[in-house]
């Protein structure tokens, strides 16, 4: 590597993993892309992906040889992690069009002592994934990983063509503005759906990026189980396995919808076919607007949550750090999360509504639940709680 690039990188540690990052990237405000890109406010990113691979594998007892593949690998931070960290992934392939990025990350794999299981190229995305499938062998990779800058769309069809059957997909959105409900056209050319934006507008989006998935993967023959979902202010973030059976895919629609919102009111419903909305609010007889179509099932597998929070997070416990109690947290309450209710409220717009301070988290889902009520929290939003109560009912119960 040019000595001059060497003197810009500094070494730091990540998870178990060496990594030669520049140093830019840590002390401007805004990671550069020169000389290549890093981002270290990812690292909760990288974390969760390395707890959900491993649980994820964990099942695997076969001796099929495991490949994980990151499309925009950059420095090799989350590929090079994965190496390290993920014991059961036999070889990682690594890609970026960026050379100098390359080799940072192949000095980074030498310095954990893993060049032999790591391989490296810098060619276009479509073109990394899909050589392997047409390979003589007619490869395909165990899991996959896309983080681009922006839209993930355009490379979708690349990705479910080179997952093997029972692979795992994760996949980022960082076109927030996109998928928020702030371009709403665009919205619908890239992900076949429309967004709306209000106060759960970052769960309405990571909705929309699975549905527009689970549509592409249906069209080859292939159905999604939604394995995680999560999101943060910069991005959405989608963890699925697919599997190659042409009958599921069939049924791809029992989990596609579209919500129904009041911006009056604040009332929402969930309905299977848009032909089943109506223009007018039941509550207070205003004309709503209308999200979708976009993915109204589940979005976790509670199994593979459970080995997290009962083995992996358990084996770690002796962490201190605020970002693994951050991490704790978010694998915790989404196993307990009503996560086949598309959409939450929050108790600032509860608070506004009753023109009252909010009452606390946990006693509002207290009182709906003593009320007969289905509630818990949501990993979407601090003070957000999903439930089957509709918005008056709430606002009926909060004030006695």
């Amino acid at each position: 590597m040019d000595t001059a690039i060497t003197t810009t990188l500094k070494l730091i540690r990540e998870g178990k993993t060496n990594l030669l990052v520049p140093k830019s990237s840590l002390e401007d405000k805004v990671p550069p892309h020169y000389p290549a890109f890093f981002n270290p406010l990812a690292e909760l990113n990288r974390d969760i992906s390395i707890y959900l691979y491993n649980a994820f594998l964990e099942d695997n007892h076969s001796n099929v040889e495991i490949t994980f593949a990151d499309a925009f690998g950059g420095i090799g931070s989350r590929g090079l992690r994965v190496a390290v960290e993920v014991p059961k992934v036999s070889r990682v392939f690594i890609n970026d069009v960026n050379e100098l990025a390359i080799d940072i990350a192949k000095e980074s794999a030498a310095l954990n002592s893993i060049l032999d299981k790591c391989f490296f190229s810098t060619t276009e995305v479509c073109k990394f994934l899909i050589s392997r499938h047409s390979s003589l062998h007619n490869d395909r990779f165990s899991i996959i990983d896309l983080d681009p800058f922006g839209s993930p769309a355009p490379f979708i069809d690349c990705v479910l063509r080179s997952i093997e059957n029972g692979g795992l997909i994760s996949v980022t959105a960082t076109d927030t503005a996109v998928l928020s409900g702030i371009y709403q056209n665009v919205c619908l050319r890239k992900y076949s759906g429309i967004s709306i934006n209000n106060t759960y507008s970052n769960e309405v989006a990571t909705r929309l990026l699975l549905s527009s998935i689970a549509l592409q993967a249906a069209r080859l023959g292939m159905t999604v189980l939604p394995v995680f979902a999560h999101s943060n202010r910069h991005y959405f973030r989608i963890f699925l396995q697919l599997s190659f059976s042409k009958n599921q895919a069939n049924d791809v629609f029992s989990n596609i919808g579209y919500i129904q919102h009041c911006f009056k009111c604040g009332d929402r419903n969930t309905f299977e076919s848009s032909r089943s909305t109506t223009d007018k609010c039941q509550i207070c007889n205003v004309k709503t607007s209308v999200a979708g179509q976009l993915w109204i099932g589940k979005l976790y597998d509670k199994k593979i949550l459970s080995k997290i929070n009962e083995i992996y997070l358990e084996q770690d416990y002796s962490k201190t750090n605020c970002l693994f109690r951050q991490i704790e947290k978010i694998f915790t309450t989404s196993f307990q999360e009503l996560d086949d209710i598309p959409y939450y409220f929050s108790l600032d717009e509860i608070g506004s509504m009753l023109r009252t301070s909010p009452i606390k988290l946990m006693e509002t889902i207290e009182k709906l639940s003593l009320s007969g009520f289905n509630a818990s929290r949501t990993i979407f939003r601090p003070t957000g709680f999903k439930t089957n109560a509709s918005i008056h009912e709430i606002l009926s119960l909060l004030k006695n």
